[in-house]
């Protein structure tokens, strides 16, 4: 029995038995949605997933013609979903606790982030692996609507920002906060001056969500379709910025992983050259 779980505890579930695949998705829409370079499916028979609690605090978002991404309302977490056909469900590996299989393979690998190196030796796949059956959902590019730095957007397009600075940090997050949060293998989080940072649309629709007990950690996401969006940090002086909600190459390269001693057991960062440090790096 594999156990999951959002970030806040709300949602809880339970997949038993067998795996019937693990991949690691970078098309631009589980990009958004989970703010991450790309996010890892955990996929089960039907029969084999048993959802515990929280049925009330899952939400929909109809993210193209009848096909849904699922999270939870209070934390923003993704939740598992049920394939077009009904016969899977699509468990966020993140979200899941012990040990899964390694992912087998990357697909979407046409639509992957500029900014992420994909360094391991698994087989890749420009959309769907053969035999999957499914087709690729076209989705036009964001605009920002005014000329900035950097700027991104949510999945639905309520929630829109630009920055007019350039990053003072790049780093990847290997923890067990953030795998949570972004139901991904990591967080990938930039940081922007505050100062620089502005709404475009959608304020009003973002959601925020503070760990209770954590002196520091936070998420925010839109309300209407669960993607992570930035979070303002006052306190410091910075926005935190989850690099897959960018419509644009950050221009920068991530600095580090981050609390890899704290990585799920089935992530494989590979050789892609970056730092590794066991838990936060030194103060520059």
């Amino acid at each position: 029995m594999t156990p999951g779980r959002c970030l806040c505890g709300s949602v809880r579930y339970e997949v038993d038995g067998e795996f019937f695949a693990v991949v690691n998705c970078h098309c631009s829409m589980c990009r958004k949605h989970h703010g991450a370079p790309f996010a890892t499916w955990a996929v089960v028979p039907v029969n084999h997933y048993r959802l515990v609690a929280g049925a009330d605090s899952i939400a929909r978002h109809e993210s193209s013609p009848g096909q849904h991404r699922s999270f939870c309302r209070t934390c923003g977490s993704v939740t598992p979903e049920r394939t077009p056909d009904g016969g899977h469900v699509v468990v966020p590996a993140g979200n899941l606790e012990g040990d899964l299989p390694r992912p087998q393979l990357h697909m979407f690998v046409k639509s992957k982030a500029s900014w992420h190196v994909i360094a391991d030796d698994l087989p890749q796949h420009e959309a769907w692996p053969p035999g999957y059956g499914m087709q690729p959902v076209d989705r036009a590019p964001a605009t920002p609507g005014e000329a900035s730095q950097a700027h991104g957007s949510c999945l639905c397009g309520d929630v829109a920002y630009a920055i007019d600075a350039p990053p003072l940090r790049f780093m990847y997050c290997h923890c067990s906060r953030c795998r949570l949060a972004r139901s991904a293998a990591h967080a990938s989080n930039l940081f922007f001056p505050l100062h620089a940072f502005r709404w475009l649309r959608g304020a009003e629709r973002v959601e925020q969500y503070a760990l209770p007990g954590a002196e520091r950690f936070g998420v925010a996401f839109c309300r209407r379709c669960g993607s992570g969006v930035p979070r303002p940090a006052p306190a410091f002086d910075v926005v935190v910025v989850p690099a897959g909600s960018l419509d644009v190459d950050p221009g920068v390269r991530a600095e580090a992983h981050i609390f890899v001693d704290s990585r799920a057991s089935w992530d494989v960062i590979g050789a892609d050259g970056i730092p590794r440090f066991a838990a936060l790096p030194p103060r520059r």
